[in-house]
């Protein structure tokens, strides 16, 4: 007999069976993950690397030399970010604008799903989680911005290429006054997270993004990367308290007691981190025009 995750993924097979036209990983981040492999690589061989595609170059300039992390003097070279950066954090950049063009003004036409509300609801979920994982004490803070800017990669996907059912899904929203996630369950029986780890996971993102994006709902479904997943978690829901943009509806989730528990933070902490939040979503928001670049 079958067990409800075995349901759960052959309910996702039948659904990503059904998309069509969805991007796959581009050249230059497949080069990329390729090289991060190799221990000789260098700090000049992944700039040579970059430079070859100039939107990509001009786009890591920009995030480096803006107020999302304040150099006090100007980086002028892809080389030199990477040396103060890291190759991570850089590729991390390079994957954020790499699902901003694949999805950031592809809207059907959904008034009720406008993509500017979208990406500045994901672009809060990321700041959020940035904080969140720094009262964590958590080093790669980066990463986990990076994994609450895509969290809801999902929706896109689905707005993208299921169309017809996502409108359908976001009527029901509507009609019920639920989550998205419970319309999406409703019709298609999985959700927008689970769509979306399987992108990533397609893609060969590191499992880590990958379990924080799909389980960031259900944090303990995460396994060993349950701590990414409850930030993310707690990141989403600190976005919605925030009304900054919008997910798709317009509820605020209980947050789960495992979610606190894994990253070590108590509810009381709440207007520390939403006040903390508030700075860091103006700090970031230099993401935003990767939408219109």
């Amino acid at each position: 007999m079958s067990t409800e995750a075995e349901d759960r993924q052959e309910k996702l097979r039948l659904v990503v069976q059904r998309i069509e036209g969805l991007p796959t990983l581009p050249t230059i981040l497949a080069q990329m993950n390729r090289m991060m492999l190799d221990p000789k690589t260098t700090a000049k061989d992944m700039a040579q690397l970059i430079a070859s595609d100039p939107t990509v170059t001009a786009r890591i300039l920009k995030v480096v030399n803006s107020a999302f992390y304040g150099f006090p003097s100007r980086i002028s070279t892809v080389s030199h970010a990477i040396v103060i950066l890291g190759f991570n954090t850089v590729k991390s950049i390079v994957l954020s604008a790499t699902v901003f063009d694949a999805f950031g003004d592809k809207g059907k036409g959904d008034e009720g799903f406008r993509r500017e509300d979208f990406w500045r609801h994901s672009l809060a979920c990321g700041a959020a989680s940035k904080v969140i994982a720094r009262h964590a004490g958590e080093a790669t803070l980066e990463e986990f911005f990076i994994a609450g800017l895509l969290h809801d990669v999902g929706k896109v996907a689905m707005d993208h290429c299921l169309h017809e059912d996502f409108v359908a899904i976001r009527a029901d929203v509507k009609a019920r006054g639920v989550l998205i996630r419970e319309a999406e369950e409703a019709r298609l029986g999985v959700n927008h997270a689970e769509v979306g780890g399987w992108l990533f996971e397609q893609w060969k993102l590191n499992k880590g993004l990958v379990r924080a994006v799909a389980c960031h709902h259900n944090p303990v479904l995460a396994d060993e990367h349950m701590k990414a997943a409850s930030v993310v978690h707690l990141g989403d829901i600190l976005a919605r308290a925030l009304q900054a943009g919008s997910g798709g509806d317009d509820q605020i989730p209980p947050i789960r007691q495992a979610a606190w528990d894994a990253v070590g933070l108590k509810p009381e902490g709440l207007p520390a981190l939403l006040r903390e939040t508030q700075q860091e979503i103006e700090k970031a928001s230099v993401f935003l025009d990767f939408i219109k670049a």
